[in-house]
């Protein structure tokens, strides 16, 4: 690599959430500006799901197994969204569906960033009840899970379960890593309807119970768009299979809220970078991917991976520091990281990530 240039990445590092801190009950917290999201925004006040922001399926996904995505499973009725499990075996699905169907709800839509609340109730059986953010491209997929509630199912009736997942990236190609949260409630969450919300931003997702937050981290790797989904699905290795004495079953969704930032979110984490690599070397990657790694500071390493399209430029370039070791320690609300590293030449770069 002959030069490599980069712009400021910044990585927050935040404390977990106040014990007992309480934020605005219902709506997005006070501080900011806020605006709807209208295409993410449902009351579900009419006779049917509206077509224009919504799909009554997984366009992308048939279901966990066993159970099935079926679109009669999913109806708007009495002010509310139902998403139905049940006992039924439907002709000609799938290899490994059977016994059981439940449904799906997916935006037609993407969103990046902002404050999404629900006010609902899981069904009452083992089947899962989850409202998640996704979205998988050749390049990236990632997801936010704000909740995956298991009614009935044995030691999980009170645990609001949330996650975030990455499944790959260009540095990280087939590593699926996640970072589960729970939360143990008072109350059984089948019982009655609860107001969950994320609170997503470029610096950190946090999420929401009753106008509470619950649980926090950094925000790392979830700057992609994502769609919003509701579902019901089989959890046969986590809550176990429902019981059929318990079906049918519904998750029950009074209300979707979206809002945004009026003013935005600031600039993307990395502004500007410039790689150049030796003419023959991007003539021979033509159509390829490949990655790079620098030595830098011990113990941390600089990953460059560079899209060849056949000129010395290459077409995409993702820039990643890896030192776990050294971010995991800090406590700071910001942190500055020199990195220095050396191109084929022997000419140091210093590379500042804050």
């Amino acid at each position: 690599m002959d030069r490599l240039l980069v712009a400021a990445v910044a990585l927050a590092v935040l404390s977990p959430c106040p014990a007992g801190a309480k934020d605005k009950a219902f709506g997005p917290p006070a501080g900011a500006k806020w605006v709807p999201i209208p295409e993410l925004t449902d009351e579900f006040e009419g006779e049917r799901l509206d077509p224009s922001k919504w799909h009554d399926h997984n366009p992308r996904w048939k279901g966990r197994q066993p159970a099935f995505f079926a679109k009669h499973n999913v109806k708007v009725d009495g002010g509310k969204l139902h998403l139905t499990m049940r006992k039924e075996n439907l002709p000609h699905l799938p290899k490994g569906y059977h016994t059981f169907t439940s449904a799906a709800v997916q935006s037609k839509g993407t969103v990046r960033y902002g404050y999404f609340e629900v006010k609902c109730r899981p069904m009452d059986s083992r089947g899962s009840s989850a409202f998640w953010f996704y979205q998988n491209t050749p390049e990236i997929w990632t997801e936010i899970d704000v909740f995956e509630i298991g009614g009935k199912a044995p030691k999980h009736e009170r645990v609001l379960h949330m996650n975030v997942h990455v499944f790959h990236t260009p540095v990280n190609p087939d590593r699926h890593w996640a970072r589960p949260k729970r939360h143990e409630t008072a109350f059984r969450l089948a019982d009655d309807f609860h107001v969950y919300a994320l609170e997503w931003d470029p610096q950190r997702v946090r999420f929401h119970l009753d106008g509470r937050c619950v649980a926090e981290q950094a925000n790392t790797h979830w700057h992609q768009p994502l769609t919003l989904n509701f579902d019901s699905e089989t959890m046969p290795n986590w809550f176990g299979l429902p019981d059929p004495n318990d079906l049918p079953s519904t998750f029950s969704i009074e209300y979707v809220r979206a809002w945004k930032k009026a003013g935005g979110y600031g600039p993307e984490r990395c502004r500007s970078y410039e790689v150049t690599f030796d003419a023959k070397e991007a003539a021979a990657a033509k159509g390829e991917t490949r990655t790079y790694t620098l030595a830098a500071d011990a113990p941390g390493r600089l990953v460059v991976v560079a899209r060849h399209g056949g000129q010395p430029r290459p077409h995409r370039v993702h820039l990643a520091y890896e030192d776990a070791a050294f971010f995991a320690k800090q406590t700071a609300a910001k942190i500055t990281k020199a990195v220095a590293v050396k191109d084929r030449s022997g000419r140091e770069l210093t590379l500042r990530f804050a």
